[in-house]
């Protein structure tokens, strides 16, 4: 398994959350902010803040891509070249 330090930071995407009598919804998206012995924990996009539970929840975590250059990224020049 990754190490927990490398999961801190990462995109989480939840798909079923079990045991849970208010269970964040499938699909939600959230960004992950410590991992502990058997919990993920998360702060999840709806504002919410809840742990997924390794083993019983089905989450899926997601490989982070490179940021995209910003959009008439170009280089300016002055004086002469």
């Amino acid at each position: 398994m990754t190490n927990s330090k490398e999961l801190i930071g990462k995109r989480i995407k939840l798909i079923q959350m079990n045991d849970d009598p208010n269970p964040i919804e499938s699909g939600t998206m959230g960004t992950i902010t410590h991992v502990g012995w058997d919990v993920i924990n998360v702060d999840w996009d709806n504002g919410r803040k809840l742990g997924v539970v390794m083993g019983v929840d089905r989450y899926e975590i997601m490989e982070s891509t490179p940021d995209p250059l910003p959009p008439n990224n170009f280089l300016v020049f002055s004086g002469n070249i």
